[in-house]
């Protein structure tokens, strides 16, 4: 039976945004990645996907078909890799992850279509606040013609204590520039779990493993502040109407589908996108 989520929920919150502007999506079916204590997921160009989790020093890479192999990350303990976000840059091959507990950023260069394993080029210390357990657990890149700034970005989501979004230079330095959410967004995502980008309208999606549920957000300039504002929120379910568990990861492919991480079962959930 096919699960109907995003753009029409009773639980959903659409006031701050026109009907048009709310993306829909359908529940598809699942895609098992047997990552073992699955973290976060990025969609690579082809049809692919790259899982990390925050146990092993190897990613694993799911081709179209299914097929998946692992990928090594030099720069990794083996068995504490402390993985929890991960992204891509299609443009300059860059891929990033987020080691959260040593609140670092690795920069690899890495081009899934040549077959080379990943280099790595540079780490980055990350400002660290609050518990070490409680930092960056998602990543995503932020293209420059849907960025608010009108530069491409990383978008770095920490869990809590703080609770925020933060974009830094799409190299991976700089200072983080903390976004101003609505207080819609933190009533909606309990904790952050994982963040996205919409290659359809730029927006960008948040989950919140403790409340179950995704928050699409709008991101506008104001001066020299980044906005975010809540354009709705809508629960996270299986075909069955039970909310997921663990929710770790969000990704978009080229369509616009969204695919949802869960880590316990380390599996892919598709939402497939709507042109209703």
């Amino acid at each position: 039976m096919v699960s109907r989520v995003g753009g029409w929920s009773p639980t959903a919150s659409r006031r701050h945004a026109p009907e048009s502007s709310a993306a829909r999506f359908a529940l598809k079916g699942t895609l098992s990645t047997k990552a073992p204590e699955a973290s976060d997921v990025v969609a690579l160009p082809g049809g692919r996907f790259l899982v990390v989790g925050d146990r092993k020093d190897s990613a694993v890479l799911v081709e179209k078909d299914g097929k998946r192999s692992s990928l090594k990350l030099p720069g990794l303990p083996n068995g504490n890799s402390q993985l929890e976000g991960v992204t891509y840059d299609p443009v300059r091959h860059h891929l990033f992850v987020a080691r959260e507990e040593k609140g670092v950023l690795l920069r690899y260069e890495w081009n899934p279509d040549k077959g080379k394993a990943p280099v790595l080029e540079k780490s980055f210390k990350l400002e660290k606040e609050g518990p070490s357990n409680k930092g960056i657990e998602g990543l995503a890149f932020l293209p420059g013609e849907v960025s608010p700034t009108g530069t491409p970005k990383l978008l770095m989501a920490r869990e809590g204590k703080p609770r925020e979004l933060s974009l830094v230079d799409d190299g991976g330095g700089g200072k983080p520039l903390s976004i101003k959410l609505e207080k819609e967004v933190y009533a909606v995502c309990r904790d952050f779990s994982a963040v996205a980008v919409d290659p359809k309208t730029g927006h960008l999606f948040v989950s919140s493993d403790e409340s179950a549920a995704v928050a699409q957000i709008r991101l506008t300039r104001d001066g020299d502040q980044v906005v975010g504002t809540l354009v709705q929120s809508f629960p996270l379910r299986d075909s069955k109407g039970k909310s997921l568990d663990r929710v770790e990861g969000l990704t978009f492919n080229e369509k616009g589908d969204l695919f949802v991480l869960t880590e316990n079962d380390g599996k892919l959930h598709q939402l497939e996108r709507s042109n209703r």
